[in-house]
């Protein structure tokens, strides 16, 4: 009699990583509320989110164009829905690793464009240091995020073949 069959290793050893999965798709959804950046000077007061930057002096012009901010926010929604569809993959771990890979690239890929493409642009237009906000965190949130759970999921692949190596 086997203690320990296929059945109850696949289902109960899904719990962290789904944590964590759930937990980086709770930090890119927060980069949809807070901002990532204000931008304050004489003739710009600038709100920077993933989906919009905002000057909050009227009489001002917009400084680019209404698809800017269009990558930025694809890449923002990927890393939502990425983690999201990663929870389900739970019957398939080389898949859901794979996923969970992707969710850190993914996060890399965020918090690079957004240092050194959107904030370097905006600074050079307005000519004003930004004053980081919480959102600028909620990428390096889902990458911790991502790689605890690619961890876990790591720690599932080991315990189920040292089963089947056992049979």
């Amino acid at each position: 009699m086997h203690l320990i069959n296929n059945y109850t290793i696949h289902h109960m050893i899904q719990r962290i990583q789904s944590v964590f999965l759930f937990l980086a798709v709770i930090s890119a959804v927060l980069l949809f509320v807070f901002p990532i950046a204000w931008f304050y000077g004489e003739s710009y007061n600038l709100q920077f989110h993933v989906y919009q930057l905002k000057d909050f002096v009227p009489s001002n012009e917009p400084i680019f164009s209404k698809y800017y901010l269009v990558l930025l926010t694809i890449l923002t929604s990927l890393l939502v829905i990425n983690p999201l569809i990663t929870l389900f993959l739970y019957k398939n771990l080389k898949r859901q690793y794979a996923f969970a890979r992707i969710n850190i690239f993914l996060s890399i890929l965020h918090i690079g464009l957004t240092f050194f493409f959107y904030i370097d642009q905006i600074e050079k237009v307005v000519l004003v240091s930004p004053d980081y906000r919480l959102g600028i965190f909620m990428p390096l949130a889902a990458l911790v995020f991502s790689f605890l759970a690619m961890r876990g999921i790591a720690k599932d692949i080991k315990i189920i073949r040292s089963v089947d190596r056992l049979r």
